[in-house]
């Protein structure tokens, strides 16, 4: 099974042409947590560099983007008979808490 990616957009230091890269989302991850380096890399001019603050910055909100995503996917919109319940849950727990 492959390992999941992220494709992400840089911005090639020499000629300032925003193209899509990929990275691995767990060497992205380790990276960021343990604070090493992060080599991006530019087809345009076949050049590597260390990713900035700015830069690493972007990639943890993508991250935390698609975690988002994630738990969305995998807890579905409720119906509406389950919203309906969930509501009078919530207006009877209100209820017993300014009683």
């Amino acid at each position: 099974m492959p390992e999941p990616t992220l494709k992400f957009s840089v911005t090639c230091p020499d000629c300032a042409l925003e193209s899509i890269s990929e990275m691995p989302i767990a060497v992205i991850a380790n990276r960021l947590l343990t604070g090493k380096s992060l080599r991006l890399y530019s087809k345009c001019h076949d050049r590597y560099w260390t990713a900035t603050y700015i830069e690493r910055e972007k990639l943890r909100k993508s991250l935390a983007a698609l975690s988002t995503d994630t738990n969305a996917r995998q807890n579905p919109p409720l119906s509406e008979e389950s919203q309906a319940e969930e509501l009078t849950r919530d207006v009877r727990l209100d209820a017993l808490v300014s009683a």
